[in-house]
């Protein structure tokens, strides 16, 4: 194949992918058009945090009034996570009002759940004041945290007919628990799945034992107690598929959901009876398939453009006593044997910081590159080479070089947060922290930037050198570097879920599994275009601190292992 074909073909898949991300992008946002959503509002809590939220509601309905439901995230989440369910509730003919708890996302304040309940308070407040709310018919969706508050407003607040917990339980007190009836009507509905790391069946059962009276054992699942006509309709929506996190995305769950405030109001009438999230799952797949593929598209010509490298600039260290294998043997044998002292070293930074998520991951991962620092250390020194060298080499660079990297990287960080923003950030996951998170972010960076620089000086530098050029070879080292990281990762989550005694961090891995493809494939290619870290740095560093800056909740280490130790 020729030069000019080749880039015909580059040029028509450029477009190719970029048009792909471009429809899905106008489409996910033009459906469904039943619906009319507002982003960005803000209320202030009695004392005085700034609680950010979103509104879906039917469109052309605005001098009717309506029954409204709050929908409440869990920890480390945040509205835009929800938003599946906020969808169907809308074309179903109700306000449906997704926001941030305190400590999350755009949401101010530090995570205390004790007083998660004043933030449920102000958004009814909200409500309130709306002429278009029918305020005494309110629901509440919780999942996870969210169902903290949400059992205590249940209990308290007769103006709320309907309880959806999402991967939540009821109280396991009865004193605490609001039975429902024709004159005083309250609708339960519990959403478990067979997979949830958070919740068990078995203690789902005790509250909802609790409200209709009888024993945990003899309470039957995917079964219906009380009836919508007496004001008490109780259950349990059991499912075998799926896990907590998922359960903030299932087609069933939401569907299910959006049935049971339907029958709750039932004199609502829905504006459009389409279903749309499976639709809003494949423009999401859609999306992200066009923006990554654009995204690697062009990294060859940006890099061409910016960077031009030449073979003899290629930054590489030569250990000619080392193997493939016995580099690989080695990394994993000393990120499994040391990473725990790593961890050790890091994890003041984890408990006496904010933002206690990236402070964790930054441990975990510290760990890792530790161990890989001493194995550096230990192999250079046979090859007559010190770290110092080898890191020192990375920003070594000929005249201007090394400027045009940092530019290269500057410009594809901003490119695939907007990618990713446009795509996740807005529809599942928020990518957009407070501004008081924001000015937490430099350490966080710094410590990011230290581990992705040891990585790629060993991962790159040493191993990557080591193989052909062609693409195949570089797939063969992306999905190798992956490898290395996950097992370090997953090794360690599970001890961690066994120190605490608690499944609920093996969602980390779920979570970690996109982040460690992405930033091993952008390593390795871009290494492969540029000869050197320094952009895929930017890059990597830039992209895992906002995404785990975004879902981790503003406060400290030592209060996350309070509530996971309970």
């Amino acid at each position: 194949m020729n030069r000019d074909t080749e880039f015909k073909n580059r040029i028509i898949l450029v477009c190719l992918f970029l048009s792909l991300f471009i429809i899905a992008t106008i489409f996910m946002f033009i459906t469904p058009t039943s619906i009319k959503v507002t982003r960005g509002g803000a209320v202030t809590t009695s004392d005085g945090e700034t609680i950010s939220f979103n509104v879906f509601e039917p469109e052309g309905r605005e001098a009717e009034k309506k029954p409204a439901v709050i929908i409440a995230h869990g920890i480390m989440a945040s509205k835009e996570i929800m938003n599946g369910y906020a969808v169907e509730l809308a074309a179903a003919g109700f306000i449906a009002v997704p926001f941030d708890f305190r400590g999350h996302s755009q949401s101010s304040g530090i995570l205390d759940t004790s007083k998660l309940i004043e933030d449920v308070i102000a958004i009814k407040d909200y409500l309130s004041k709306r002429s278009d709310v029918d305020i005494y018919n309110l629901g509440y969706i919780a999942y996870s945290m969210g169902g903290f508050p949400g059992n205590i407003i249940i209990k308290i607040d007769p103006d709320f007919k309907c309880f959806i917990g999402v991967g939540t339980s009821l109280a396991t007190n009865a004193s605490d628990i609001r039975l429902g009836n024709s004159t005083d009507p309250l609708n339960v509905l519990i959403i478990q799945a067979k997979f949830d790391e958070a919740i068990q069946l078995s203690s789902t059962k005790v509250g909802i034992g609790l409200r209709i009276g009888l024993d945990a054992n003899d309470v039957d699942a995917n079964k219906l107690y009380g009836s919508f006509n007496d004001g008490n309709a109780t259950k349990i929506f059991y499912d075998d598929n799926t896990d907590h996190l998922l359960l903030a995305w299932d087609q069933d769950f939401i569907r299910e959901s959006r049935n049971w405030v339907i029958n709750t109001f039932s004199w609502v009438k829905p504006v459009d009876e389409n279903f749309y999230v499976n639709a809003r799952g494949l423009i999401l797949i859609l999306q992200c398939i066009g923006g990554i593929g654009f995204f690697f598209l062009i990294l060859e010509p940006l890099s061409n453009l910016i960077v031009k490298a030449k073979e003899e600039d290629r930054y590489k260290i030569e250990l000619h006593d080392e193997t493939i294998k016995s580099l690989s043997i080695k990394t994993v044998g000393y990120s499994l044997g040391l990473g725990v002292i790593g961890m050790i070293i890091l994890m003041p930074f984890y408990l006496f910081l904010p933002l206690s998520v990236a402070g964790m991951m930054a441990m975990f991962n510290f760990g890792s590159e530790f161990a890989l620092f001493i194995m550096l250390w230990r192999t250079g020194k046979k090859a007559d080479i010190s770290v110092k060298e080898m890191i020192k080499g990375v920003f070594k660079r000929p005249q201007g070089k090394l400027m045009r990297e940092i530019v290269l990287g500057v410009i594809l960080a901003a490119g695939l947060y907007i990618i990713i923003y446009l795509s996740i950030g807005l529809n599942y996951f928020s990518m957009a922290p407070y501004f008081i998170k924001i000015l937490w972010i430099p350490p966080y960076y710094a410590v990011f930037f230290i581990i992705f620089l040891i990585s790629g000086v060993l991962f790159q530098s040493i191993i990557q050198v080591k193989f052909e050029t062609d693409l195949k070879n570089t797939y063969k080292v992306s999905l190798l570097i992956f490898g290395f990281r996950f097992v370090y990762f997953i090794v360690y989550i599970l001890l961690l879920s066994l120190l605490m005694r608690s499944t609920f961090f093996m969602l980390f891995i779920f979570i970690a599994i996109p982040i460690l493809i992405l930033t091993s494939f952008v390593s390795t290619f871009l290494y492969q275009k540029t000869g050197n870290i320094v952009a895929a740095l930017i890059v990597n560093t830039t992209l895992f601190v906002v995404i785990i800056g975004t879902a981790s909740p503003f406060f400290l280490g030592l209060n996350m292992l309070a509530i996971f130790s309970h």
